[in-house]
């Protein structure tokens, strides 16, 4: 057979097939968009929805929940990733790090301070500015910097000793169990009123498992990559 009337044959079925991927792309542009509710009645509707005061965490865990979802596998998946990748070179039999006293004390002390914030805004994120991706990315920050200062050595027999990439795996599968309730309607019975930390339903519980499965996950890479490549 001669490929090029082989290839000249494909073509009207190519350029249909382009036509209909086209056309069902540019079909939504057609269709009219709903009326958009007053900005204050969408606000209320979130603060009823949510009955946190911090309506970013109502609009992640509780309207964008199957996306919030997602976005954690997401995550595990890089953190398995990064250990897949690396775990067929040779570690580094020295780990260099800061050696001045003024800057592992610095280091020090803004990882406390780090580690104090991921607290806070993992208990009362859905209360204020934060929420769960934020503390974990405090806390993740908090060990960075314990890393970096010279601690890379306790943190890592720290980290197998504990085995936190089996706590960070509990933290995403009790995520998963805690949406899907509710994602299935299932809400908690609420003690606290509006603004106390008891109330929210589950969106305080799915800031905290957050804030610890982004912590951990944090760790484990940065553990990898100090383990494997080393800090200087």
């Amino acid at each position: 057979m001669n490929p090029s009337r082989s290839a000249a044959g494909l073509r009207p079925a190519q350029l249909l097939y382009g036509l209909a991927a086209v056309v069902l792309c540019l079909a939504p542009l057609a269709l009219a968009l709903p009326q958009p509710l007053p900005l204050s009645k969408s606000l209320q509707q979130l603060l009823d929805a949510g009955g946190v005061p911090n309506l970013v965490s109502t609009v992640i865990l509780h309207t964008r929940l199957y996306d919030t979802v997602a976005e954690v596998v997401v995550f595990t998946l890089a953190s398995i990733g990064v250990r897949w990748i690396l775990s067929g070179e040779p570690q580094q039999q020295r780990i260099r790090a800061l050696q001045d006293a003024p800057s592992v004390l610095l280091c020090q002390l803004g990882a406390t301070v780090c580690a104090l914030v991921a607290v806070e805004l993992a208990l009362r994120g859905h209360l204020s500015p934060g929420g769960g991706f934020a503390a974990g990315v405090a806390g993740g920050t908090a060990i960075g910097l314990l890393l970096i200062s010279g601690s890379a050595r306790l943190a890592d027999r720290l980290f197998q000793h504990y085995r936190a990439d089996l706590w960070e795996k509990a933290a995403v599968v009790g995520f998963v169990l805690v949406a899907s309730l509710a994602l299935a309607g299932l809400v908690p019975g609420v003690s606290g009123g509006f603004g106390q930390i008891d109330s929210g339903g589950w969106i305080p519980l799915l800031n905290a498992l957050v804030a610890v499965k982004v912590t951990l996950g944090s760790w484990a890479m940065v553990q990898l990559l100090v383990r494997y490549r080393g800090l200087l």
